[in-house]
């Protein structure tokens, strides 16, 4: 896992494609803002357990690989744990608030 420091305004680059910026940081929490291809799901973590109650998260999978010697030599993949709102869209579905 990779864990990065970020303030309002900055962002970072996922694969090229997948832009995640911090838009408001309060002690409670962070707004982010997700740019991606239409074609990339994003869901809220809890949301993502409801639609698959049986199987592990992704990161639960990436972590059970790196600990089985899976990823042995090889670049791990990267995960941030964050409060987010998604594209409108996605927000609607899954009851979370759009960004402005």
């Amino acid at each position: 896992m990779l864990a990065l420091s970020r303030g309002e305004g900055q962002s970072i680059i996922i694969n090229g494609t997948i832009e995640v910026k911090i838009v408001k940081w309060t002690r409670s929490s962070v707004r982010l803002a997700i740019e991606a291809p239409r074609d990339v799901t994003i869901d809220r973590d809890e949301v993502w357990r409801k639609m698959h109650p049986d199987l592990p998260t992704p990161l639960d999978q990436a972590q059970a690989i790196r600990s089985s010697g899976g990823l042995s030599g090889q670049k791990s993949g990267t995960s941030i744990e964050v409060a987010h709102s998604d594209e409108s869209a996605r927000a609607e579905a899954s009851g979370a608030d759009s960004l402005e």
